[in-house]
Formats: structure tokens, sequence, C-alpha cells
């Protein structure tokens, strides 16, 4: 008799622990969920705003080639930074660079340096900008630039009918400069503080925002005909 009130006690505690086991992981799984419900609130666009000039994009073998060209001709890579590296059928290299003031990118104005096959420097594509005298403080939020990136897809009838799925996504949304007289002849640079904004991870479609006046200032999806 004593064996099985012994028994019963020791079944009783063994049911009893998983019981209590069983509640206690049911807490930490619903704690979980919870964490997870918050992290997607909080990382809404998944990324902070995008400011700094990032590493080159282009390999170690091509930056140490870029970076000899432009140490033999006394050019200074400081607020470049390089995408690619060509090389023609001449042998003359062709360096394209994203260019940086105030730690901010030029949205609008690439450069391209164009060296022989000796390794001179011979030509430059574009305008070096030095210095622009425009406070690098936004005035708009991520979330204000996302939705007017939103409204541009929702305006174009080639990616409208992905909104919804767009509207789930991450955002990548990197501040910077945009001259409004890129591209016109004979002007001066009139630039602005802008937003880029796109998908994390895609480059189309894209929306470039003006940040003064809180309005588009152009949108790509990236289809040409």
């Amino acid at each position: 008799m004593q064996r099985m009130v012994r028994l019963t006690r020791i079944i009783s505690g063994r049911v009893g622990n998983r019981v209590v086991n069983f509640i206690k992981m049911k807490k930490y799984i619903v704690l979980i969920i919870l964490l997870q419900l918050v992290s997607c609130e909080k990382d809404k666009y998944c990324s902070d705003v995008i400011r700094g000039k990032p590493d080159h994009l282009i390999s170690e073998q091509d930056l140490n080639t870029v970076k000899s060209l432009f140490k033999s001709n006394y050019l200074s890579l400081d607020n470049f930074q390089v995408y690619l590296l060509q090389k023609d059928e001449l042998g003359h290299r062709h360096v394209r660079c994203f260019q940086y003031v105030n730690d901010l990118n030029i949205f609008s104005d690439d450069v391209i340096f164009h060296f022989d096959n000796t390794g001179h420097y011979y030509f430059l594509s574009g305008d070096i900008i030095s210095g622009i005298d425009i406070d690098p403080l936004p005035k708009l939020d991520r979330e204000a630039v996302v939705q007017l990136f939103l409204k541009s897809v929702e305006d174009d009838g080639h990616y409208s009918y992905k909104l919804k799925d767009l509207e789930d996504r991450c955002f990548s949304c990197e501040l910077g400069y945009w001259d409004l007289n890129a591209g016109i002849s004979y002007t001066d640079p009139d630039f602005r503080l802008a937003w880029r904004v796109r998908q994390e991870g895609q480059a189309y479609p894209v929306a470039i925002i003006n940040d003064t006046e809180n309005k588009l200032i152009c949108y790509d999806n990236g289809i040409r005909y």
C-alpha cells in the first residue's frame, strides 16, 4: 500500500512538473511572439537612415589598381566611393565613382576618371563638387519619405499592383543631395537635401524626394524600352 502511495506521488509529481514546464514553455513562446511583433513594429523600415561614405564596391584587386592610379596622378579618393573599374580594348582604365560632400552622397553627380594605357590621368567625366552649403539635418523622417515613395509606386501603372506587397517590405532610406539642374547645360548647380528611397535590396523602383519641399523630385521604375 505504501509503495502504491509512493508510486502515485512520484507519478503525480512528474505529471505536475510536465504541466508546469508546459505552462512555462507556452509563456516563453507567447513572449517570443510578442517580442517579434514589437521588433517588426520598431524596425518597420528595417535599417537606420543611410548616411556617410561606405566601403568601395569593387574587388580588393581592382581597388589596389585604382589606388595606384590615383596615387601616381596625385589624386585623392577621400570623397569618392568607387563602384566600377573598366578596362577598354585600348588598355585605358575608367574609374566610376559616387562622390560625397558633408559625408552625404550626391545622387545626381557621379564622376568617371579616365586613365590611358600608361596609367596617365587625362580626362574627367562630370564635375567634382567641393562643397555644398546646405544644412545636412533633414526635416522629414523615414515614415514621411516612405509614404511619398509608396504614393509614387501607386501612381505607377507598372508597379501599382505590387503596392500591398511593398507596404510590408523593408525600405532603404538614404540621405544625400540632388542637383535640380542636373543634365541641363550652362546652368549653375541648384542642390537640395534629398532622400533616395527604395525597397531594401532592390535597385528599382526608386524615388528621389526633396527634403526641403516635401515632394518628389524624380521616380524611376527601372523599366527601359
